[in-house]
């Protein structure tokens, strides 16, 4: 893989690039409030937050072919770098250590962990069939979302039809520049939560098609002895058993027919390793008429372990919800919308255990109403929810506005929501809650946003609950070269 790659870039890339363009986006997200802890003393901890994100990305390094092009032609490729640091800081008496590798690297107390969330060159279009991407990547196939760091390879075909291959290792959020969000869930505090986990897999897709996207695709998760030979096991020896992690096939398919107005989606995941179909969603589109439009959405899902989990015994109920959404506008300024829900609870069958469950089916419906309003420098939305059954009631609302001043440089946010809950099992389960927020987002400069955020919020246990949130975000393009 790896030399096909080298052998890729060296034939497609040029001695030097005539104008290349460069972006940086440096992002600052801060919040403080308060969480109380479990129990009868219900302590209040304060908690503290900064989360810093740099992203940077130089783009068109391949110059133009014909004189006097200012870019690149599309149908002649393309080459480019994109990147993304995450730093999270935890601080306040809520502070936690960060993890493993990272947390050496940093020495800290405050819990800081550095997470490179993607870094890969990307090759687009290459002598008119080759598109690849290496590096630390993430990948959404339909209903299946994973990230690794690799090479992906996809050939097109002349008949429309892409053929990919990728591979590398899974991304190990306790790793040095780890990121933990994609990983395997199951195996949290035990020997095989730091392994190493190679990936491979293949796909077939859509291509170049306005009309159609699909793309079947197979991926396996393995951890071989020969890479977790250092792995130190609970009962003090050395090496991993070898293995497979995760073994799926995923399908996603869309559509658009009768130019734009009707557009039907389906997706799925089959667990190969449990024998199941652990996520399906389908959906359709229809815009009848140009102010008239109709969405109906079904999902079933059903959480996901490493295949080394116990969880997987015991993880048998499935969770299914089905919505209709009806949306009109009756003129340029007004949007409305009306919704209904119905979830399904299927309990399956337990016989090996000796147990049998009392209702096969439970069930639980609701519906809604939104109406928006929008003018010049004005925007309003109003909304109402209820959902009951299975799992209890909840019933709540909220109106949301934004009002542009300064010459648009200035946005106001105002938010109030209100919910109602009742939880059928647990008692204690039952109050309400109300919050106002109130919040300003200011252009300081081209490309240099501020945005403040505040909320105050009632319950049943909290007499308040005040939370502060803010983001300074820095993005900017140089575009370099002749």
């Amino acid at each position: 893989m790896v030399l096909v790659i080298a052998l890729v870039v060296t034939v497609a890339a040029p001695r030097a690039a005539r104008a290349t363009e460069i972006r940086t986006v440096a992002r600052t997200l801060g919040e403080g409030y308060m969480v109380r802890t479990p129990g009868a003393e219900g302590q209040l901890l304060s908690r503290r937050r900064l989360v810093q994100y740099i992203n940077l990305g130089v783009y068109d390094l391949l110059r133009p072919r014909d004189v006097g092009e200012r870019r690149r032609a599309q149908e002649d490729g393309q080459l480019r770098i994109v990147t993304s640091m995450r730093i999270r800081h935890d601080f306040g008496s809520y502070a936690r250590e960060g993890d493993d590798m990272a947390a050496q690297m940093v020495k800290q107390i405050d819990g800081r962990q550095i997470d490179v969330m993607f870094a890969y060159l990307e090759a687009d279009n290459l002598r008119g069939m080759i598109d690849l991407r290496a590096g630390r990547q993430f990948e959404m196939s339909g209903l299946d979302w994973y990230a690794f760091d690799g090479a992906w390879l996809r050939m097109r075909t002349p008949v429309h039809l892409g053929v990919e291959v990728f591979g590398g290792f899974q991304v190990d959020g306790t790793a040095l520049f780890g990121f933990p969000t994609f990983e395997l869930d199951g195996t949290a505090n035990s020997p095989a939560d730091g392994k190493r986990s190679p990936m491979v897999g293949a796909a077939v897709s859509a291509v170049g098609l306005r009309w159609l996207d699909a793309r079947l695709a197979y991926r396996r998760t393995f951890s071989p002895l020969a890479v977790n030979r250092d792995v130190v096991n609970d009962d003090g020896t050395t090496g991993l058993a070898s293995a497979v992690d995760q073994e799926l096939v995923s399908l996603t398919v869309a559509a658009n027919a009768a130019d734009g107005r009707l557009s039907p989606y389906a997706a799925l995941r089959y667990n190969l390793g449990t024998g199941r179909l652990d996520d399906v969603s389908a959906g359709l589109q229809l815009a009848f008429t140009p102010k008239h439009l109709l969405r109906a959405m079904y999902m079933r899902t059903q959480p996901a372990f490493d295949l080394d989990s116990i969880f997987n015994v015991f993880n048998l109920q499935a969770f299914e919800d089905a919505r209709l959404v009806y949306q009109v506008s009756p003129g340029p300024r007004w949007t409305l919308a009306a919704r209904g829900q119905f979830r399904f609870f299927r309990d399956a069958e337990t016989a090996h255990l000796g147990t049998t469950p009392d209702k096969r089916v439970r069930t639980g419906a609701g519906g809604g109403a939104t109406a928006s309003f929008r003018v010049r420098r004005f925007a309003a939305r109003v909304d109402g929810h209820a959902l009951g059954g299975e799992g209890g009631l909840r019933v709540g609302g909220s109106l949301d506005t934004r009002t542009m001043v300064a010459w648009d440089r200035v946005a106001l946010d105002g938010r109030i929501y209100g919910l109602r809950y009742r939880d059928e099992v647990t008692a204690a389960r039952h109050g309400y809650s109300l919050a106002v927020q109130a919040g300003v987002n200011v252009q300081l400069w081209r490309g240099i946003h501020l945005a403040l955020l505040g909320e105050e919020m009632f319950t049943s246990f909290y007499t308040q609950a005040f939370r502060v949130f803010g983001a300074l975000t820095a993005d900017w393009t140089l575009r370099v070269g002749r």
